[in-house]
């Protein structure tokens, strides 16, 4: 039987697709190096040094916290219950959202000691699986023994974690905006009223210089609702020099001027 070339192309096809779906069931050396590299930082192996500290335990559950109730702590103890001093030199965790303290005073054989673990569980909904890996003077470049901090964050209502500027109820993402002073030009600040009363916001327009304009979009808003307010700058408008910041005060927030004050940043170098 006579073989055409575009069979023998499809053939080649065909037997290059199994060569390579079979290599792919056998990792590189690379790619096995970084897999094992990977889980060394996730699962580091232990030093033996830390069978001398004895924990009340080696996993903390937090329970059913709330996303937005504010930190929460727990206390790790332990005793040393080995024949030599031990001193806890550093603690990692495996996010930031779970934050030692600690103390470095050596502990003597017999001695117990201790160190709070702050979780902050904003911005970080659902389960709790977080690794505190301790290390000692006598532990070296291995982790003397590997803690465990569990339990689940119930999602806050609003995602009040989105709006890191508070001017009281109202929630903003950010509290300054750069203008071009030589071109037309938007900018929006994403809002959340995070208060249990509407809010009507606006800006106290007597103190914008010519050529600007800020409203807020809806400009009543309403508890646990969200809100873009804008900065518009059209340079037709304007007249001299402007300046290299202006404030914009927001009316409509209980607080005093300086603390519901966006600042509008500009190009102009006084």
């Amino acid at each position: 039987m006579r073989i055409t070339g575009h069979a023998t192309g499809k053939c080649l096809i065909a037997a290059f697709a199994v060569w390579a779906a079979a290599l792919s069931a056998f990792p590189s050396a690379a790619q096995k190096s970084r897999a094992e590299f990977i889980d060394s930082l996730a699962n580091p192996v232990t030093d033996s040094s830390g069978a001398s500290m004895l924990f009340d335990s080696r996993c903390i559950d937090l329970g059913t916290i709330k996303e937005d109730g504010g930190a929460v702590s727990c206390r790790f103890r332990w005793k040393n219950a080995g024949k030599d001093t031990v001193t806890v030199v550093r603690i990692v965790t495996t996010c930031a959202c779970a934050a030692p303290s600690y103390s470095s005073l050596p502990v003597a054989p017999g001695d117990t000691s201790g160190f709070v673990v702050k979780y902050y569980p904003k911005g970080h909904p659902g389960r709790i699986g977080r690794r505190i890996m301790v290390y000692t003077d006598r532990s070296g470049v291995r982790p003397a023994c590997i803690l465990e901090l569990t339990g689940r964050v119930e999602p806050a209502v609003l995602p009040t974690w989105e709006y890191p500027v508070a001017f009281g109820p109202l929630l903003l993402r950010r509290k300054e905006v750069r203008i071009d002073g030589d071109k037309p030009q938007v900018e929006r600040i994403m809002c959340l009223n995070a208060g249990k009363e509407p809010l009507t916001v606006a800006a106290d327009e007597n103190l914008l210089p010519p050529g600007f304009t800020v409203w807020c979009e809806p400009e009543t808003v309403e508890a646990g609702g969200k809100a873009d307010l804008y900065v518009r700058f059209r340079p037709e408008h304007a007249s001299g020099r402007l300046p290299a910041k202006i404030p914009v005060i927001l009316t409509g927030i209980p607080l005093p001027p300086s603390q519901r004050t966006i600042t509008v940043l500009t190009d102009t170098n006084e």
